[in-house]
């Protein structure tokens, strides 16, 4: 009897741990059904994007640009998105591993750095195969956000930057004013390429018809500081390639701007000041404080802008090789 008692409970025994196994298993796919989808996507809700802007801007100073959003999806990887755990020391120690004393000889630009790759960092930081395959997963989620979370899909804002890209190039290429700034300029000025000025004489960055200019001109309505209008000539291009072409000459044949030191800067926050000191726009607050650099700032980190400074200064490094 008492055999028999051993074997019933021996039996129920082994019956409650088949049991138990079988809810473990089902419980550990359901664990991990959940952290696939928790981690299938970049944790945006959560994601500050001001702390990787700022800081791959603070380290890119005097140095090249830096992409924050190669930064942010790796945090999203290495923090399981748990984007509590940044801060701003952590981000801008990431931020320092993209760009290192350049010991090539070939300079980019007057820079005395060169950018590391992603794949670098990412092996640096021992990233595994399919984590680097989250990281570039994570980079395309953040297609569409800038200092504002997917507020970059408006077609025509997006197609009229991609077809302005390519002269930037050859405007950076030649002069070495940054595509972020030329094309913020030509934003700024025409409203889009929507102004005035833009759809009758093709000329997207607001430059009058100085004394210098030989060519056609028009007379339009301007602004001038806060709030004084005025009357003035601007020039009259035969297409808008030409008025990008001519806004690079006109940069680099104004000594004021190689005086500001435009040039000789190698980051948008301060080419854009630079430009501000040359005088380009008499742009004024109602306090009379100049607020031109602020607007073309304001621009270039809303619509991403800088990511082309980062992809021209990393192209022309290995062109350059």
């Amino acid at each position: 009897m008492n055999a028999r008692k051993r074997k019933k409970g021996l039996r129920k025994k082994i019956k409650n741990m088949i049991v138990l196994i079988i809810i473990g298993v089902i419980g550990f796919q359901i664990y991990n059904l959940f952290n696939i989808e928790k981690y299938k996507n970049i944790n945006l809700k959560d994601l500050d994007t001001k702390i990787y802007i700022e800081e791959a801007d603070n380290v890119s100073k005097d140095k090249l640009q830096i992409n924050w959003k190669y930064m942010a999806a790796i945090d999203g990887v290495r923090y399981k998105n748990d984007f509590s755990q940044v801060t701003e020391n952590s981000a801008r120690e990431l931020a320092n591993m993209f760009v290192e004393k350049n010991s090539t000889g070939i300079k980019v630009k007057s820079s005395d750095y060169r950018l590391v790759d992603l794949d670098t960092v990412l092996d640096e930081l021992s990233f595994d195969k399919e984590q680097k395959e989250k990281v570039h997963d994570y980079i395309d989620d953040l297609k569409y956000t800038g200092y504002q979370k997917n507020n970059l899909k408006d077609e025509f804002k997006v197609e009229f930057i991609n077809r302005m890209y390519p002269q930037a190039i050859e405007i950076y290429n030649k002069y070495g004013v940054l595509p972020s700034i030329t094309i913020s300029q030509a934003i700024l000025e025409s409203g889009w390429g929507k102004s005035e000025l833009s759809t009758k004489a093709n000329n997207l960055f607001g430059i009058k018809a100085d004394n210098r200019w030989t060519g056609k001109k028009i007379k339009m309505n301007t602004s001038e500081y806060y709030s004084k209008k005025i009357e003035d000539y601007f020039r009259v291009y035969n297409s808008t390639e030409d008025s990008i072409k001519d806004y690079g000459e006109f940069l680099k044949n104004n000594k004021r701007y190689k005086q500001s030191g435009v040039f000789n800067t190698t980051h948008y926050l301060e080419q854009a000041k630079a430009i501000e000191k040359a005088g380009y726009s008499t742009v004024e607050n109602d306090k009379g404080e100049p607020i031109y650099s602020k607007l073309l700032i304001d621009l270039i980190q809303e619509q991403n802008l800088q990511l082309l400074d980062y992809e021209c200064e990393m192209s022309y490094f290995k062109d350059n090789k």
